[in-house]
């Protein structure tokens, strides 16, 4: 009866995230639709020749932009529901083949990035709860808010700057095995800075909580209170914020990717909305919603892991 249950509510999520990834490419073709530039026009005047509007036409005949909204919507949507998400109009390469060819890219440069965002966010951030209002946490506290306050790609130039211009530590073009670092360095910048402060408020609403004040006076260390019953209950939140983060850097980090000419998901969505390339535009649309929904569906499924009673109390609704 359980299984038919949690079936069930699958189900329901499963239709909820069709219906969020219909609407959500909706939205996006309409604006492409709308907005100025041609992309035929872009494409065959990139080599700066004039191209004769006879041209210009056929080409779109064949695309297929000739048609209406609804009906490239359509057609799309049809390619979509059997797996193919059309064929890029700069590069003439299937859209889906282009995506999964720059995936590992991506991969490879969100999880390096959020692994030592953790790593580094966690333990300052739980100090800076422990001690609050301390000189140590309002150093700590002036010094995160300079990541989230800097544009990615002012961090990037400044970090181009130095390692590679003013110190000559590394190339400028570099396409080796090196060339991970300062894409790496420039995201965990804002991206640690933001979860010390996310952690630190996590961690001090849980310790104002009355279970705390009552371990206090039971005579409980500090230490104790904070280890061994504080962080369980941080848990969730703290899950909650890294399955959002990572649906975000797994989306492509758009702007260093592309000050770093770094190869994945995100320089070529910026590369395709430039020349207004329709498909490829939406097959990144239909990647960062499923992205974000597999994301948010497992870490739904993480409570039950961390908090086993949410599952018990979950069993007990349903039987009611």
């Amino acid at each position: 009866m359980i299984k038919n249950i949690i079936n069930v509510d699958n189900l329901k999520k499963l239709a909820s995230g069709i219906i969020i990834i219909l609407g959500i490419t909706f939205i996006s073709f309409a604006l492409m639709y709308i907005s100025p530039g041609d992309p035929v026009e872009i494409m065959m005047s990139s080599n700066g020749s004039a191209v004769s509007e006879a041209v210009i036409n056929k080409k779109k005949e064949e695309l297929g932009l000739n048609k209406s909204f609804l009906e490239q919507y359509t057609i799309w949507l049809k390619g979509l529901a059997t797996g193919n998400l059309g064929t890029s109009i700069k590069y003439n390469r299937p859209v889906t083949q282009e995506i999964l060819s720059r995936l590992p890219a991506t991969l490879y440069l969100a999880l390096l990035s959020l692994i030592i965002s953790v790593i580094i966010a966690l333990p300052i951030g739980i100090f800076a709860a422990a001690n609050n209002n301390k000189i140590s946490e309002r150093i700590i506290k002036i010094l995160s808010l300079f990541g989230p306050s800097m544009p990615s790609f002012f961090i990037a130039l400044v970090l181009m700057y130095i390692v590679c211009y003013k110190f000559r530590l590394l190339p400028v073009s570099n396409s080796g095995s090196s060339a991970i670092i300062l894409p790496t360095i420039t995201i965990v910048i804002g991206t640690s800075s933001k979860f010390i402060r996310q952690i630190k408020s996590i961690v001090l609403e849980e310790l104002s909580k009355e279970y705390v004040i009552g371990l206090q006076v039971r005579g409980v260390s500090k230490r104790e209170i904070l280890f061994k019953h504080v962080l369980k209950g941080c848990a969730l939140p703290i899950a909650t914020m890294i399955g959002l983060s990572l649906g975000s850097l797994l989306g492509g980090s758009t702007i260093v990717e592309t000050v770093f000419m770094w190869p994945g998901i995100g320089k070529y969505a910026v590369e395709a909305i430039a020349s207004r390339d329709y498909p490829v535009v939406q097959g990144y649309v239909v990647w960062m919603s499923f992205i974000f929904l597999i994301i948010n569906y497992l870490t739904d499924k993480s409570y039950y892991w961390f908090d086993p009673r949410l599952k018990l109390n979950k069993r007990g609704e349903k039987s009611k």
